[in-house]
């Protein structure tokens, strides 16, 4: 009796219950996290441009080129290639929103620009990616230095898909049906809108080689197919005009300095007062820093690469399209959507730091550190009056033929009336 007794304390029967440990918050969880950091994007958006949430309008483009192509030609328009490549996206959008009353328009192009937006800082949050600091990561894409001309319009939606396409190049490859569909929608539409696919073309093409796997090298293959349609779009249309300038390398070293090193990390005044020589350094000491961080031997190598490269591939592409006017760049307010994907993916690099153990991992938080005092420094996205577009809507929709139609940034342009009345 005693040694039976002894036994069943000392050896409980496997067929009792074992306890087991309380569940965590649901904010620790994947779903919670991603509903934290959506809503905390949100609001970092609304606080830094709230007329975008308060009173959406038209941006440039969005009137003479989407909104009245789609009225004027209707679905044929979903074809027509602007500044001389393809922009599905866009065009789908301004279709989708085409039946809408004029006054809603603006909130459709907006709203659906956002959503855009959402959907791939949330898709940061996908198990077939290997980002650290996830919420940091997607909250640092409303929180770099910008002047937010990306962000919340059809115009400027070809740089956010741009994020999409890194999306694809580091996520894991497909494994069931509905991703591989999604990863096929994801490049081909993504791959009609903007010059991306020929841009990261060759990273999925490397990524196929590296992986050997069919998922990736059909991805790879409609990438290119893509590719080839922009390609094919761009050497049939009109040439750009050339400009005065010639390009060397001391201009791009002091562009590139200027654009993202003094732009991310000081306060827009003293990047502006910088003198050039320590711009060319800084150009210089950014190129040899990516190449470092790049081939640097240890963990999540490949991911470094493909960051890098996605990078470096943008900036040069942005450096040869305005080679014969780079220094209208001089600005940190001008042209600074072509910096919107290099300067996330710098962020990303240095968040990806955080994990690191000695120097590297308190160099990144100090770079972050700056990177956010910089935008504290300047928080506020310029204001956008408002253009009164509900006037020019009301006599759109009575079937009036509207000119001197202006919207923000002052582009000015007419529309044929929609001849019918509500």
């Amino acid at each position: 009796m005693q040694i039976a007794s002894t036994d069943w304390y000392s050896s409980p029967p496997s067929n009792l219950p074992v306890p087991s440990r309380p569940p965590p918050p649901w904010w620790h969880s994947t779903p919670g996290q991603m509903a934290l950091t959506a809503g905390a994007f949100l609001l970092v958006l609304f606080a830094r441009r709230p007329e975008t949430f308060l009173n959406p309008q038209l941006w440039a483009e969005d009137g003479p080129i989407f909104f009245v192509q789609a009225d004027e030609f209707g679905a044929h328009a979903l074809t027509f290639p602007w500044a001389g490549y393809h922009n599905f996206l866009l065009r789908l959008i301004a279709a989708v929103s085409s039946p809408l009353n004029a006054r809603l328009v603006p909130a459709a192009y907006v709203g659906m620009s956002l959503l855009v937006l959402l959907a791939i800082v949330l898709a940061l949050f996908s198990p077939r990616l290997d980002l650290p600091a996830r919420p940091a990561c997607a909250l640092a894409i409303a929180l770099i230095p910008h002047t937010g001309e990306a962000i919340g319009n059809l115009t400027n939606l070809q740089w956010v898909c741009g994020l999409g396409f890194v999306w694809l190049l580091l996520a894991r490859d497909a494994s069931t049906m509905r991703q591989h569909v999604t990863d096929g929608v994801i490049a081909f539409v993504f791959g009609l809108t903007g010059t991306f696919s020929i841009l990261f073309a060759p990273l999925f093409a490397w990524r196929a080689w590296r992986r050997c796997t069919a998922a990736s090298i059909v991805l790879a293959v409609l990438v290119a197919i893509t590719a080839g349609v922009q390609v094919w779009a761009i050497a049939h249309s009109p040439p750009h005009p050339a400009g005065q300038e010639n390009l060397t390398v001391e201009t791009a070293a002091l562009w590139l300095g200027f654009r993202l090193p003094a732009a991310l990390f000081l306060p827009g005044d003293w990047a502006m007062r910088m003198p050039r020589g320590v711009l060319d350094v800084l150009g210089v000491l950014t190129v040899a820093t990516l190449l470092v961080t790049a081939f640097l031997p240890g963990r999540h190598r490949e991911r470094r690469l493909l960051l890098v490269a996605a990078l470096v591939a943008v900036i040069v592409a942005t450096i040869f399209r305005a080679r014969h006017h780079l220094t209208a760049f001089a600005g940190l307010n001008n042209g600074d959507r072509y910096l919107f994907v290099p300067k996330v993916l710098v962020a990303w690099l240095l968040i990806s730091g955080w994990s690191q153990a000695g120097w590297i991992r308190w160099s990144t938080l100090t770079a972050c550190g700056l990177l956010l005092l910089t935008t504290a420094t300047h928080w506020r996205y310029q204001r956008l009056p408002d253009r009164h577009w509900q006037d020019y809507a009301r006599r759109i929709e009575a079937g009036e033929r509207v000119e001197g139609i202006t919207v923000n940034p002052g582009v000015i342009f007419g529309h044929p009336g929609r001849h019918r009345k509500k």
